[in-house]
């Protein structure tokens, strides 16, 4: 027999005796310093550790129970059993403890946080073997001088300028260029930071260095602007879009997100830092599926610049750069699903389907108003004539043959015809022409050949073979299998309606 494999298992008995080790009497820490209001959980878990004077791993393991709790990103996917744990240890509120993490991102900023994928708008921990070659977290110089802590939005890709100060983030340390880890201070390192006056959030994990000294480079204002609207929507759950009004804040990120993807993109990238002036990346893309949280900071912020120029005057001067840079549609809807009715329209300017641009008709002739051309759709007898009046009512708000079809989920040749025969002859062309009058269905047999085919299907079982002799002895022509179906089944059409009336 082989050897079986061992697998490593916690005991919540001895958990909970190890917990009793670090805890007082009662479950409660005997230190229990208070999150700050724009704090990170994984900031305020190393703070609780110092405070109690343990090391980070010992600390970890024994209130959690996991020994690879900081493989996973802890402000991402923070285990139930450990958020209850900490309550208890620190009396603090369930709902306080959850709120320090990324979680209250979800339906804002970004649709899901799975626990070790990467996210959108989020960039690592530096946690892969407590080092990470992506760019992780962020940190103002100015910030910890002010309070030594880790706060939220240092986790968010976008924000690359202090909102406070107005100064330029860092990512690296100044004198060696190490990421910015201040979990490595006491991970694998052999340090021992609880002995030390303060938290290591201030000091390089690889040199020492105080990372609080010096003073930042003053950010651009337009981009502080552009961060602060950013910011702000993701606060409030409303993005007001410019030239567009609010817009639900999902989309709105989702949307500032392919923008950024299409900035990516060697055409525009070419044309955005050649005809239009703007400043180009410091580190390419080396390849074409690189994100926006691939990038360094610095390049980051140039991306977010890129965006900014995208987004004046909009739409007039994004749909004028991505012509001028030979885009089509496809790279402004790839992988965006779903896609925002308003960005679509816009998209749909830039379409080629069948290699040829939407076709341009003008405005609508001045027959009816728009009051009128609601009169008329609503008492429309057939939903054929509906749906043509609908067309020239989606048309009179907005002469885009493609935004029309694409809204309407019908062809362009359809809003093209409809468009030019409601021009040349009015009303009249649109409405039906046999409007008031029946319109009578042509039938192959005669009401007595019907009723002497039924009553020879009922007496003897005919094959559809059979059945086209009958009735081509009688008529002179031979049926197709639908009509031999439809008198077969005794109804009036091969429709749904006809269909129905014969299930069951």
């Amino acid at each position: 027999m082989g050897r079986q494999k061992r697998t490593r298992r916690t005991d919540p008995d001895r958990t909970a005796g190890r917990r009793s080790e670090v805890q007082g009497e009662g479950g409660l820490l005997p230190v229990r310093p208070r999150p700050f209001a724009d704090e990170l959980f994984s900031s305020w878990f190393m703070r609780l550790a110092h405070a109690n004077t343990q090391r980070l791993p010992y600390f970890s393991f024994h209130m959690t129970g996991h020994h690879n709790f900081w493989t996973r990103d802890p402000d991402r996917s923070l285990r139930a059993e450990v958020a209850r744990a900490l309550s208890g240890a620190t009396g603090l509120p369930l709902d306080t403890i959850v709120a320090l993490t990324l979680r209250p991102l979800v339906g804002r900023v970004i649709p899901t946080l799975p626990p070790r994928s990467q996210v959108r708008w989020v960039t690592p921990l530096n946690k892969r073997g407590y080092l990470c070659e992506r760019p992780g977290l962020s940190f103002c110089p100015a910030c910890l001088r002010e309070g030594l802590y880790l706060r939220q939005t240092w986790r968010l890709s976008f924000v690359g300028l202090c909102q406070h100060h107005g100064c330029l983030l860092l990512d690296a340390c100044p004198a060696c260029d190490a990421p910015y880890a201040p979990q490595r201070n006491d991970l694998g390192h052999g340090q021992d930071w609880s002995v030390q006056p303060e938290p290591p959030f201030g000091c390089c994990a690889t040199c020492g260095a105080d990372l609080r000294r010096g003073d930042a480079s003053p950010g651009d204002a337009p981009l502080l602007a552009l961060q602060g609207w950013m910011l702000q929507g993701a606060d409030t759950g409303v993005l007001p879009w410019p030239g567009q009004g609010d817009v639900p804040v999902l989309e709105g990120f989702d949307v500032l997100h392919q923008l950024l993807t299409v900035a990516l993109t060697r055409g525009m990238q070419v044309h955005l830092t050649g005809a239009c002036g703007l400043l180009g990346l410091k580190q390419p893309s080396a390849r074409p599926n690189r994100t926006f949280e691939d990038h360094i900071l610095p390049d980051r912020r140039t991306l977010l610049q890129h965006l900014d120029f995208l987004l004046q005057g909009w739409p007039d001067q994004f749909v004028r750069t991505c012509q001028a840079a030979g885009l089509p549609k496809s790279p402004l809807v790839h992988h965006l699903h779903p896609v925002p009715a308003w960005y679509g329209a816009v998209a749909d300017r830039l379409s080629r389907q069948g290699g040829r641009p939407p076709p341009q008709l003008g405005s609508l002739a001045a027959h009816l108003d728009l009051a009128g051309l609601t009169r008329e759709r609503d008492g429309a007898p057939t939903p054929s004539e509906r749906r043509r009046w609908t067309i020239l009512w989606h048309y009179h708000q907005g002469p885009e043959v493609a935004t029309v079809a694409r809204r309407l989920g019908v062809s362009w040749d359809l809003v093209r015809r409809t468009v030019t025969r409601y021009n040349a002859q009015g009303p009249e062309g649109i409405r039906e022409v046999k409007r008031g009058r029946p319109s009578p269905r042509k039938r192959l047999l005669t009401a007595e050949q019907e009723e002497e085919l039924r009553l020879a299907l009922t007496t003897t079982p005919m094959s559809y073979a059979e059945m086209a002799d009958w009735v081509e002895a009688r008529v002179g022509r031979r049926p197709n299998t639908t009509t031999l179906w439809i008198y077969r089944r005794g109804v009036d059409s091969h429709s749904r309606e006809g269909r129905r009336a014969t299930s069951g």
